[in-house]
Protein backbone atom coordinates (compact mmCIF):
# COMPACT_ATOMS: atom_id res chain seq x y z
CA UNK A 1 0.00 0.00 0.00
CA UNK A 2 1.11 3.62 -1.11
CA UNK A 3 2.54 5.26 2.12
CA UNK A 4 -0.42 7.19 3.89
CA UNK A 5 -1.37 10.77 3.66
CA UNK A 6 -1.14 13.29 5.95
CA UNK A 7 -4.38 14.45 5.49
CA UNK A 8 -7.84 12.18 4.49
CA UNK A 9 -10.71 15.15 2.67
CA UNK A 10 -14.09 13.15 2.60
CA UNK A 11 -16.91 14.69 1.00
CA UNK A 12 -20.61 13.44 0.29
CA UNK A 13 -22.55 14.30 -3.08
CA UNK A 14 -26.03 14.31 -3.66
CA UNK A 15 -27.41 16.32 -7.04
CA UNK A 16 -24.86 19.24 -6.76
CA UNK A 17 -23.81 19.30 -10.19
CA UNK A 18 -24.31 23.31 -10.50
CA UNK A 19 -21.52 23.80 -7.93
CA UNK A 20 -19.31 20.61 -8.16
CA UNK A 21 -16.55 21.20 -10.32
CA UNK A 22 -15.49 24.69 -8.84
CA UNK A 23 -15.70 22.62 -5.28
CA UNK A 24 -13.52 20.24 -6.45
CA UNK A 25 -10.68 22.38 -7.96
CA UNK A 26 -10.88 24.27 -5.22
CA UNK A 27 -9.54 21.20 -3.21
CA UNK A 28 -7.27 20.15 -5.82
CA UNK A 29 -5.51 23.31 -5.74
CA UNK A 30 -5.14 23.73 -2.33
CA UNK A 31 -1.37 24.83 -1.53
CA UNK A 32 -1.43 21.77 1.02
CA UNK A 33 -0.59 19.08 -1.67
CA UNK A 34 -0.56 15.57 0.97
CA UNK A 35 -4.05 14.55 0.52
CA UNK A 36 -6.58 11.76 -0.41
CA UNK A 37 -9.76 13.64 -1.41
CA UNK A 38 -12.38 10.75 -0.89
CA UNK A 39 -15.81 11.34 -2.56
CA UNK A 40 -19.15 9.42 -2.03
CA UNK A 41 -21.35 9.70 -4.81
CA UNK A 42 -24.79 9.43 -3.02
CA UNK A 43 -26.99 8.26 -5.65
CA UNK A 44 -26.96 11.50 -7.21
CA UNK A 45 -29.62 11.88 -10.69
CA UNK A 46 -28.51 15.28 -12.09
CA UNK A 47 -25.39 14.64 -13.49
CA UNK A 48 -22.82 14.75 -10.58
CA UNK A 49 -21.54 11.30 -11.02
CA UNK A 50 -20.51 11.84 -14.35
CA UNK A 51 -18.61 15.26 -13.30
CA UNK A 52 -16.87 13.49 -10.34
CA UNK A 53 -15.70 10.33 -12.61
CA UNK A 54 -14.22 12.76 -15.49
CA UNK A 55 -12.97 14.69 -12.27
CA UNK A 56 -11.24 11.25 -11.05
CA UNK A 57 -9.55 10.21 -13.48
CA UNK A 58 -7.55 13.50 -13.85
CA UNK A 59 -6.02 13.21 -10.51
CA UNK A 60 -5.15 10.24 -8.34
CA UNK A 61 -5.84 12.04 -5.42
CA UNK A 62 -9.68 11.49 -5.81
CA UNK A 63 -10.94 8.50 -4.40
CA UNK A 64 -14.76 8.08 -5.93
CA UNK A 65 -17.35 5.44 -4.45
CA UNK A 66 -20.54 5.66 -6.54
CA UNK A 67 -23.57 4.06 -4.68
CA UNK A 68 -27.29 4.23 -4.37
CA UNK A 69 -28.79 6.84 -2.02
CA UNK A 70 -28.04 5.80 1.54
CA UNK A 71 -27.97 9.54 3.10
CA UNK A 72 -25.34 12.03 4.70
CA UNK A 73 -24.66 9.79 7.79
CA UNK A 74 -24.07 6.94 6.33
CA UNK A 75 -21.57 8.74 3.62
CA UNK A 76 -19.36 10.57 6.06
CA UNK A 77 -18.95 7.44 8.90
CA UNK A 78 -18.06 5.24 5.44
CA UNK A 79 -15.68 8.19 4.58
CA UNK A 80 -14.42 8.50 8.13
CA UNK A 81 -14.42 4.20 7.95
CA UNK A 82 -12.01 4.26 4.84
CA UNK A 83 -9.51 7.29 5.65
CA UNK A 84 -5.69 6.25 6.09
CA UNK A 85 -4.37 9.70 7.25
CA UNK A 86 -4.54 10.99 10.80
CA UNK A 87 -6.29 14.15 10.09
CA UNK A 88 -9.38 14.92 8.53
CA UNK A 89 -10.97 17.60 6.13
CA UNK A 90 -14.67 18.25 5.76
CA UNK A 91 -16.10 19.63 2.57
CA UNK A 92 -19.59 20.29 1.11
CA UNK A 93 -20.17 19.97 -2.40
CA UNK A 94 -21.23 23.28 -3.38
CA UNK A 95 -19.13 25.35 -1.37
CA UNK A 96 -15.17 26.69 -2.52
CA UNK A 97 -11.88 25.93 -0.44
CA UNK A 98 -9.58 28.83 0.09
CA UNK A 99 -5.71 27.71 -1.42
CA UNK A 100 -4.46 28.58 2.06
CA UNK A 101 -7.26 27.01 4.02
CA UNK A 102 -5.59 22.87 4.13
CA UNK A 103 -1.92 24.72 5.11
CA UNK A 104 -3.18 26.92 7.55
CA UNK A 105 -5.31 24.37 9.48
CA UNK A 106 -2.90 22.00 9.29
CA UNK A 107 -0.01 24.76 10.59
CA UNK A 108 -2.56 25.44 13.56
CA UNK A 109 -3.14 21.77 14.78
CA UNK A 110 0.34 20.84 14.61
CA UNK A 111 1.15 23.70 17.10
CA UNK A 112 -1.25 23.09 19.13
CA UNK A 113 -2.07 19.28 20.49
CA UNK A 114 -4.66 19.97 22.23
CA UNK A 115 -7.04 20.95 19.44
CA UNK A 116 -8.85 18.14 18.15
CA UNK A 117 -11.31 19.94 15.56
CA UNK A 118 -11.17 22.75 13.91
CA UNK A 119 -12.78 25.00 11.50
CA UNK A 120 -12.07 28.44 9.90
CA UNK A 121 -14.56 31.51 9.25
CA UNK A 122 -16.51 31.70 6.28
CA UNK A 123 -17.53 34.28 3.83
CA UNK A 124 -21.29 33.11 2.97
CA UNK A 125 -22.24 33.10 -1.05
CA UNK A 126 -25.99 32.81 -2.68
CA UNK A 127 -27.37 30.60 -4.94
CA UNK A 128 -25.52 32.52 -7.52
CA UNK A 129 -22.29 32.61 -6.17
CA UNK A 130 -22.32 36.19 -5.24
CA UNK A 131 -21.28 37.21 -1.84
CA UNK A 132 -23.56 38.37 0.82
CA UNK A 133 -22.71 40.57 3.96
CA UNK A 134 -20.15 39.37 6.05
CA UNK A 135 -21.48 37.36 8.94
CA UNK A 136 -21.18 36.75 12.09
CA UNK A 137 -17.61 35.02 13.53
CA UNK A 138 -17.33 31.78 15.12
CA UNK A 139 -15.06 31.89 18.07
CA UNK A 140 -11.93 31.65 17.48
CA UNK A 141 -10.90 30.65 21.62
CA UNK A 142 -11.48 26.93 22.98
CA UNK A 143 -13.05 28.92 26.02
CA UNK A 144 -15.33 30.95 24.12
CA UNK A 145 -16.71 27.87 21.69
CA UNK A 146 -17.15 26.49 25.86
CA UNK A 147 -19.14 29.37 27.21
CA UNK A 148 -21.46 29.50 23.58
CA UNK A 149 -21.88 25.24 23.17
CA UNK A 150 -25.41 25.31 24.46
CA UNK A 151 -26.41 27.85 21.66
CA UNK A 152 -25.66 25.50 18.43
CA UNK A 153 -22.67 24.21 16.59
CA UNK A 154 -19.41 26.24 17.15
CA UNK A 155 -17.99 25.60 14.14
CA UNK A 156 -19.22 25.43 10.56
CA UNK A 157 -19.15 21.92 9.14
CA UNK A 158 -17.95 21.82 6.04
CA UNK A 159 -14.68 24.12 7.18
CA UNK A 160 -13.41 21.56 9.78
CA UNK A 161 -10.49 19.58 10.27
CA UNK A 162 -10.43 16.72 13.15
CA UNK A 163 -7.66 14.58 13.92
CA UNK A 164 -8.96 10.95 12.38
CA UNK A 165 -8.85 8.63 15.54
CA UNK A 166 -10.54 11.39 18.21
CA UNK A 167 -13.73 10.90 15.85
CA UNK A 168 -13.13 7.08 15.04
CA UNK A 169 -13.22 6.92 19.03
CA UNK A 170 -16.80 9.37 19.65
CA UNK A 171 -18.16 6.31 16.96
CA UNK A 172 -18.64 8.72 14.03
CA UNK A 173 -21.91 10.49 13.88
CA UNK A 174 -25.23 8.97 15.18
CA UNK A 175 -28.06 8.02 12.55
CA UNK A 176 -30.34 9.30 15.72
CA UNK A 177 -29.13 12.91 15.24
CA UNK A 178 -29.37 13.69 11.35
CA UNK A 179 -29.88 17.10 10.17
CA UNK A 180 -28.03 18.08 12.83
CA UNK A 181 -25.54 15.45 13.07
CA UNK A 182 -22.40 17.72 13.39
CA UNK A 183 -23.72 19.24 16.61
CA UNK A 184 -23.92 16.04 18.35
CA UNK A 185 -20.55 14.97 17.15
CA UNK A 186 -19.37 18.66 18.23
CA UNK A 187 -20.77 18.25 21.86
CA UNK A 188 -19.83 14.59 22.76
CA UNK A 189 -16.21 15.86 21.26
CA UNK A 190 -16.13 18.76 23.77
CA UNK A 191 -15.59 16.16 26.94
CA UNK A 192 -12.93 15.05 25.43
CA UNK A 193 -10.87 17.77 23.03
CA UNK A 194 -11.07 21.61 22.71
CA UNK A 195 -12.70 23.19 19.98
CA UNK A 196 -12.14 26.09 18.20
CA UNK A 197 -11.97 28.14 14.56
CA UNK A 198 -9.37 30.18 12.87
CA UNK A 199 -10.12 33.88 12.70
CA UNK A 200 -9.59 33.51 8.95
CA UNK A 201 -12.39 33.37 6.69
CA UNK A 202 -10.77 30.53 4.47
CA UNK A 203 -14.51 28.93 2.66
CA UNK A 204 -16.95 30.00 0.83
CA UNK A 205 -20.12 29.02 2.06
CA UNK A 206 -23.01 28.81 -0.15
CA UNK A 207 -26.63 29.54 1.38
CA UNK A 208 -29.43 28.39 -0.01
CA UNK A 209 -32.67 26.89 0.26
CA UNK A 210 -32.22 23.56 -0.33
CA UNK A 211 -29.65 23.51 2.75
CA UNK A 212 -30.36 21.17 5.29
CA UNK A 213 -30.75 24.24 8.09
CA UNK A 214 -33.56 25.49 5.49
CA UNK A 215 -35.68 21.83 4.19
CA UNK A 216 -35.46 20.96 7.25
CA UNK A 217 -35.34 23.47 9.91
CA UNK A 218 -38.24 21.69 12.52
CA UNK A 219 -36.14 18.16 12.76
CA UNK A 220 -32.68 19.90 12.59
CA UNK A 221 -34.57 21.97 15.76
CA UNK A 222 -35.50 19.05 17.29
CA UNK A 223 -32.46 17.05 16.59
CA UNK A 224 -29.88 19.55 17.98
CA UNK A 225 -32.09 20.70 21.11
CA UNK A 226 -32.14 16.56 22.20
CA UNK A 227 -28.35 16.45 21.58
CA UNK A 228 -27.77 19.35 24.11
CA UNK A 229 -30.31 17.54 26.51
CA UNK A 230 -28.13 13.78 26.20
CA UNK A 231 -25.09 16.00 26.35
CA UNK A 232 -26.32 17.58 30.06
CA UNK A 233 -27.50 13.69 31.05
CA UNK A 234 -24.01 12.44 30.39
CA UNK A 235 -22.20 15.00 32.07
CA UNK A 236 -21.62 12.55 34.96
CA UNK A 237 -20.31 9.92 32.78
CA UNK A 238 -24.13 8.57 31.80
CA UNK A 239 -23.86 6.45 28.74
CA UNK A 240 -25.91 8.03 25.99
CA UNK A 241 -29.18 6.38 25.49
CA UNK A 242 -29.39 7.21 21.90
CA UNK A 243 -25.53 5.09 20.46
CA UNK A 244 -27.74 2.65 18.71
CA UNK A 245 -30.92 4.49 17.81
CA UNK A 246 -31.66 4.93 14.22
CA UNK A 247 -34.74 7.63 15.06
CA UNK A 248 -35.34 10.18 17.80
CA UNK A 249 -38.71 9.70 19.94
CA UNK A 250 -41.54 11.60 19.97
CA UNK A 251 -41.26 14.94 21.38
CA UNK A 252 -43.79 13.96 24.56
CA UNK A 253 -41.99 11.12 25.31
CA UNK A 254 -38.43 13.22 26.90
CA UNK A 255 -39.51 13.85 30.02
CA UNK A 256 -39.42 10.04 30.60
CA UNK A 257 -36.47 9.03 28.97
CA UNK A 258 -34.65 11.83 30.28
CA UNK A 259 -35.99 11.37 33.80
CA UNK A 260 -36.45 15.06 33.87
CA UNK A 261 -39.34 16.82 34.11
CA UNK A 262 -39.16 19.83 31.60
CA UNK A 263 -37.16 18.22 28.69
CA UNK A 264 -40.10 18.29 26.54
CA UNK A 265 -40.46 21.56 27.10
CA UNK A 266 -37.38 22.54 26.25
CA UNK A 267 -37.30 20.45 22.91
CA UNK A 268 -40.84 22.70 21.79
CA UNK A 269 -39.24 26.14 22.74
CA UNK A 270 -35.78 25.78 20.92
CA UNK A 271 -38.30 24.98 17.70
CA UNK A 272 -40.14 27.43 18.51
CA UNK A 273 -37.20 29.90 18.44
CA UNK A 274 -35.83 28.04 15.40
CA UNK A 275 -38.72 29.02 13.47
CA UNK A 276 -40.73 31.46 14.87
CA UNK A 277 -38.88 34.40 12.28
CA UNK A 278 -39.89 32.15 9.47
CA UNK A 279 -43.29 32.69 7.65
CA UNK A 280 -42.89 29.52 5.31
CA UNK A 281 -42.23 27.64 8.39
CA UNK A 282 -45.35 29.12 10.29
CA UNK A 283 -47.39 27.85 7.85
CA UNK A 284 -46.74 24.08 8.53
CA UNK A 285 -46.19 21.65 11.61
CA UNK A 286 -43.99 24.29 13.39
CA UNK A 287 -47.27 26.26 13.78
CA UNK A 288 -49.05 23.49 15.69
CA UNK A 289 -45.84 22.98 17.94
CA UNK A 290 -46.20 26.46 18.94
CA UNK A 291 -49.26 26.54 19.78
CA UNK A 292 -49.42 23.58 22.01
CA UNK A 293 -45.96 24.77 23.54
CA UNK A 294 -47.82 27.92 24.37
CA UNK A 295 -50.88 25.71 25.72
CA UNK A 296 -48.26 23.97 27.93
CA UNK A 297 -47.85 27.36 29.59
CA UNK A 298 -44.51 27.44 27.53
CA UNK A 299 -44.73 30.67 26.48
CA UNK A 300 -41.97 32.43 24.06
CA UNK A 301 -40.75 35.93 23.68
CA UNK A 302 -41.93 38.19 20.90
CA UNK A 303 -45.11 36.30 20.66
CA UNK A 304 -47.09 39.27 20.15
CA UNK A 305 -44.81 39.76 16.81
CA UNK A 306 -45.70 36.72 15.65
CA UNK A 307 -49.21 37.12 15.76
CA UNK A 308 -49.22 40.28 13.94
CA UNK A 309 -46.99 38.84 11.29
CA UNK A 310 -49.29 36.18 10.58
CA UNK A 311 -51.92 39.01 10.73
CA UNK A 312 -50.03 41.18 8.08
CA UNK A 313 -49.13 38.06 6.15
CA UNK A 314 -53.17 37.33 6.08
CA UNK A 315 -52.82 34.23 8.05
CA UNK A 316 -55.89 35.37 10.12
CA UNK A 317 -57.17 32.41 11.48
CA UNK A 318 -53.57 31.14 12.59
CA UNK A 319 -53.21 34.77 14.49
CA UNK A 320 -56.21 34.49 16.44
CA UNK A 321 -55.37 30.65 17.48
CA UNK A 322 -52.77 31.69 18.50
CA UNK A 323 -53.13 34.70 20.54
CA UNK A 324 -56.13 32.62 21.86
CA UNK A 325 -52.92 30.56 23.26
CA UNK A 326 -51.46 33.52 24.49
CA UNK A 327 -54.66 34.21 26.67
CA UNK A 328 -55.45 30.71 27.90
CA UNK A 329 -57.89 29.58 25.61
CA UNK A 330 -58.10 26.64 23.88
CA UNK A 331 -58.91 26.21 20.37
CA UNK A 332 -58.11 23.84 17.66
CA UNK A 333 -56.40 24.18 14.65
CA UNK A 334 -58.41 21.91 12.45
Amino acid sequence: MATAPALSVIMSVYNNAAHLYPCVQSILQQHFEDFEFLIVDDGSTDGSTEILRALAAEDPRIQLIVRENKGLVASLNALLADARAPLLARMDSDDIAMPERFAMQIAYMAAHPDIGILGTNTHDLDETGLLLPVPATYPFSPDEVGRLLELGPPVCHPSVMMRTQLVRDLGGYRAAFRHAEDYDLWLRAARVTQITSLPERLLLYRRSAQQISQKYAIPQAKAAAIAWLDYENTENGQPSVFNDCNDLPEIDELDHIFQREGASAFVRRRIVERTRYSNDLLLGPAFQIMVDHVRRGGGFTGSLRTILRLGRKGRLIRAMILAMAVAGVFVTTS
